[in-house]
């Protein structure tokens, strides 16, 4: 009998979940590490108080046959469904925000979360993982799906030749600030807005959305590029005020409660041709490699795990 073949997948987003349901589903055994508390990477929710609140990616699109295969799977088990129609294309959100859909995906799946990569090494025929905690993992492949940056740290002395495509893609930053309070939502239906200029790029209603319930209101507020660059380093507090005050046209009442997170890499600008970029038992995937999407995340998973099963 045959040996197991392992697959290691660092990064619990949308392209490793998806890389990894895929192996295992070829019989590979498959362990997928991440330093985050959860899965989902920007597919990311968060509780303030009795709210929630999509603070990361806030819907989703459906392009290509293989996505929207899977879309009406999950619209036939009543994970997504569709929040709003713009440009021809249905923008799709979770029942329980959109990390609820990522816990869905990692469900029977070994994800070790709150494991930090810091080093991968070429090990025999294979590779070999090092976390921040000394815990040394094999297998016979690896998937690296974390954003570029990350990535060409950790293939620091190895890979070499995927270093200049890495080099290549950017990201843009971006803060969101999350509020909850007392009063009105004023932004109108069916729950977003995107202002036409100032240091807001977009504004959701949480509870127009559908993902939380209750009196008041649940907004996320994402910054524009721009304004988060500039202010990527400065006190939280500080960018926390201006962002709630550039927002507070579309609320009426009182703030109760406010967090503020940066996403270092929120959107590539720059992305690869390519699903996924394969050199023999290696392979790095994500969002700058299938598109700037959720969706193209997807595609990037499905792509890399048929580079490693073949």
């Amino acid at each position: 009998m045959s040996k197991q073949r392992k697959c290691l997948i660092v990064g619990a987003g949308m392209a490793g979940l998806t890389a990894a349901r895929v192996l295992r589903e070829r019989d590979w055994d498959v362990t997928v590490l991440d330093k985050g508390r959860g899965v989902g990477g920007r597919m990311a929710t968060r509780r303030l108080g009795d709210a929630r609140l999509d603070h990361g990616a806030q819907f989703f699109t459906v392009r290509e046959a293989a996505f929207r295969e899977v879309v009406h799977e999950w619209e036939q088990r009543g994970w997504v469904r569709v929040w709003f129609e713009e440009s021809g294309h249905q923008r799709y959100c979770a029942e329980q925000g959109l990390n609820g859909l990522a816990k869905r995906l990692a469900e029977g799946l070994d994800v070790r979360s709150g494991t930090l990569v810091t080093r991968v090494e070429a090990a025999g025929h294979g590779w070999k993982t090092v976390t921040e905690a000394g815990e040394e993992l094999c297998g016979d492949a690896l998937i690296l799906t974390a954003p570029a940056p990350q990535t060409l740290t950790l293939l620091d002395g190895c890979g070499a030749e995927l270093h200049g495509k890495l080099r290549a893609i950017e990201y843009d930053p971006c803060f969101a600030l999350l509020l909850t309070g007392e009063g009105a939502s004023l932004v109108p239906a069916p729950g977003f807005v995107r202002p036409p200029s100032g240091i807001v790029s977009w504004i959701g209603d949480n509870v127009q959305k559908g993902i939380t319930a209750g009196k008041g209101f649940a907004l996320t507020v994402h910054a524009t590029a721009e304004f988060t660059r500039l202010h990527f380093d400065s006190e939280s507090e500080a960018v926390a005020e201006m962002l709630e005050e550039a927002a507070s046209p579309w609320f009426a009442g009182r703030v109760s409660d406010r967090q503020l997170h940066r996403w270092r890499y929120s959107q590539p600008l720059k992305v690869c041709e390519k699903r996924c970029l394969v050199t023999g038992s290696l392979v790095v995937g994500g969002d700058a490699w299938g598109g700037p999407r959720i969706e193209g995340a997807f595609l990037s998973g499905l792509a890399a795990a048929a580079a490693i099963a073949g």
